[in-house]
């Protein structure tokens, strides 16, 4: 499951956040008729603040803009079905949606790892789990990659991660921002969030049958 090319250095096991970014090409030049289209499907170890500082740090250096059309929290020791059984955080759940994506066939581009162009279907997909959280009504069509379906559908409420509790937000040097950084926790942190108790399940992504918003977290 783990990409030998996965670049950075990398945390086994820790609450953190995923998201799915979608570039938008410019109309100037042209039309997209190939069915496809980039997305980057990324990670930050730390809560939603983190990874919006992290998605501030990448708007530069491309004329096209990028729209997020998706993110989700993963708790550690959640269960990713990998043929060997895997409990993990948000790194193990990265790299297991890379490879998904990989198995179906779909290409990276550009450069690093994290990029692949995917059928509109997929990004369409995730806009209308990303409503449907947000109090709409879409009927999802969760084949295009049942998968990620899951993953963003039943993943943890943000505020319910231990990980992401408040008292551990920093103040970040020279700035008004504060974020919490799962990677640096303390022994003690690691300890409290191991038994801390869960209002959810952390074996969602074995789930089987359709995802809709009555199935849901």
């Amino acid at each position: 499951m783990a990409n030998p090319n996965a670049k950075g250095i990398n945390y086994p096991n820790v609450a953190g956040m995923i998201y799915v970014v979608m570039e938008i090409i410019d109309p100037i030049f042209g039309t997209n008729l190939s069915g496809y289209v980039p997305v980057k499907l990324g990670i930050a170890y730390g809560d939603r603040r983190a990874m919006k500082i992290r998605l501030d740090k990448q708007k530069t250096g491309s004329s096209n803009k990028k729209k997020i059309i998706g993110s989700f929290a993963v708790d550690q020791d959640t269960d990713i079905p990998t043929p060997e059984g895997t409990l993990g955080g948000v790194f193990e759940m990265e790299q297991y949606l890379h490879s998904v994506f990989l198995a179906y066939g779909w290409k990276q581009v550009g450069e690093g790892t994290e990029w692949f162009a995917v059928p509109v279907a997929v990004a369409e997909m995730l806009n209308d789990i990303r409503c449907n959280k947000n109090g709409s009504e879409y009927k999802v069509n969760w084949a295009a990659c049942p998968e990620l379906a899951r993953a963003f559908c039943y993943a943890p409420e943000h505020d319910e991660v231990p990980s992401f509790a408040e008292e551990r937000a920093v103040q970040l040097q020279g700035c008004r921002y504060t974020k919490i950084n799962t990677s640096k926790r303390s022994k003690m942190e690691e300890r409290l969030d191991a038994i801390a108790p869960r209002s959810y399940d952390r074996d969602y992504m074995l789930r089987r049958g359709a995802v809709d918003k009555w199935t849901m977290c």
